[in-house]
């Protein structure tokens, strides 16, 4: 069993990670590769005005163990050059 920490961030982070995991778990069977998502709500702006922080002072023990991190991209718009 492969485990993936799935942070999918704010915006259209929300939008394209389902769609990711979908394509995953398509190749994932087709290859009987097993896989496990551990979806993870922390860096996100949500989390931050919960919390006052991006990530919970223990994130490396909460996602200790995985195999992979599926990151949803970051970007700044104040910061963005298109």
């Amino acid at each position: 069993m492969k485990r993936i920490a799935v942070i999918a961030g704010d915006g259209i982070g929300k939008e394209v990670m389902p769609e990711g995991i979908r394509v995953l778990e398509a190749v994932a069977d087709k290859f009987n590769i097993p896989l496990q998502f551990d979806h993870f709500d922390f860096s996100s702006w949500d989390y931050f005005e919960a919390h006052g922080q991006m990530l919970p002072d223990n994130w490396k023990e909460q996602i200790g163990g995985v195999d992979a991190i599926y990151l949803a991209a970051r970007a700044s718009p104040a910061k963005s050059t298109w």
